[in-house]
């Protein structure tokens, strides 16, 4: 019998050392605490070495209980994926992203924000309020005393948690969707674009022993009344911003295939007809008093790139009515 690509080590060690490093820092820190804060009156060495250095050495040490438990939380055999493209409405796929992070979040490195600025927000309290208090109220030093035991154990839950939901491991490389938050930011900059008949964010999707894997998002929309003639895919490698699009029209027993490329890096339309390599640059459809879209422009890119594909087909294949209306919508001019 073939052995499963993942094998899951037993987190109780690592559990447990949260657990006890919690209840250990909220005690621990009440008693320091307690001892302290009446010598601490203006004795910077005790404000440093307690209030600042105490705090930052149990935040790291719960951010290193949480790296190791996320470095061995599995054995990974690093198999070969065979992918397949799957498509998915935008709720989907924020649905499919959060299963995701639930489902693997052994193999998932799932990073946010609060996992830095919390510890950094509460060891700031710690440094500050509690001595500040101390100071300027005595009479309620034991609710000093309270508040610091308490931001200490939180500091260490954090950073130990947060720490082990976000360092990677061997399997994160394949388990984590990346530049999803971006495709799913440019897949919702299509909405209320006229001419547009679905939008999807496209995954290439991969299955093996039980386990799912997706990589490569981009986004795919169709044109009303072209739908099996062609579509408009675009990329996103930055959070609001389009590196590349794809339009794409079909051949057919009387007109060639007919694509065009736009870059972030030259932010021009370039069209290629059938086989040819080389191809050339066509003008925007749209023109702004800004100058051309940017990266950062994702509507005006798109709109354009919609534009190009209804052009090209009204030029080449015949007028339609329904395609004229649509250009009237985007404010473009047939050539």
């Amino acid at each position: 019998m073939t052995e499963s690509i993942i094998t899951y080590r037993s987190m109780a060690k690592v559990n447990a050392a949260i657990l006890l490093g919690i209840l250990g820092c909220v005690s621990l820190g009440y008693v320091v605490s307690d001892y302290v804060l009446p010598l601490a009156t203006w004795d910077w060495f005790i404000i440093f070495g307690v209030f600042i250095g105490f705090p930052f050495f149990n935040t790291l040490l719960g951010f290193g209980i949480g790296w190791y438990g996320k470095k061995n939380a599995i054995e990974y055999s690093n198999p070969t994926w065979e992918y397949e493209p799957v498509q998915l409405t935008i709720e989907e796929t924020k649905k499919l992203v959060s299963e995701n992070k639930r489902k693997y979040w052994r193999m998932v490195a799932n990073s946010n924000y609060w996992i830095f600025f919390i510890p950094i927000t509460l060891l700031l309290f710690m440094a500050a309020l509690p001595v500040y208090l101390l100071i300027e109220t005595p009479n309620i030093a034991p609710l000093d005393t309270l508040m610091f035991s308490l931001a200490l154990g939180l500091t260490f839950a954090v950073s130990s948690v947060g720490s082990l939901r976000a360092t990677s491991n061997s399997a994160s490389d394949d388990f984590t969707i990346l530049l999803v938050r971006e495709a799913i930011r440019l897949a919702k900059a299509h909405e209320n674009i006229p001419g547009l008949s679905n939008i999807r964010v496209v995954f290439d999707k991969a299955e093996q022993d039980g386990y799912t894997v997706y990589e490569a998002p981009r986004v795919v929309i169709r044109v009303t009344g072209l739908e099996r003639e062609g579509y408009v895919e675009s990329w996103s490698e930055e959070h609001g911003a389009v590196s590349r699009v794809l339009c794409r029209l079909y051949k057919t027993d009387d007109y060639p295939e007919v694509i065009w490329w736009w870059f972030s890096e030259d932010r021009y339309f370039r069209k290629f007809v059938d086989k040819d390599k080389n191809g050339y640059y066509v003008k925007y459809p749209l023109t702004y008093k800004s100058g051309n879209p940017g990266v950062k422009d994702l509507r005006k890119v798109i709109e354009n790139a919609v534009a190009i594909v209804i052009l090209e087909w009204l030029h080449t294949r015949g007028e339609r009515e329904d395609l004229s209306e649509i250009l009237d919508q985007l404010n473009v001019k047939k050539l």
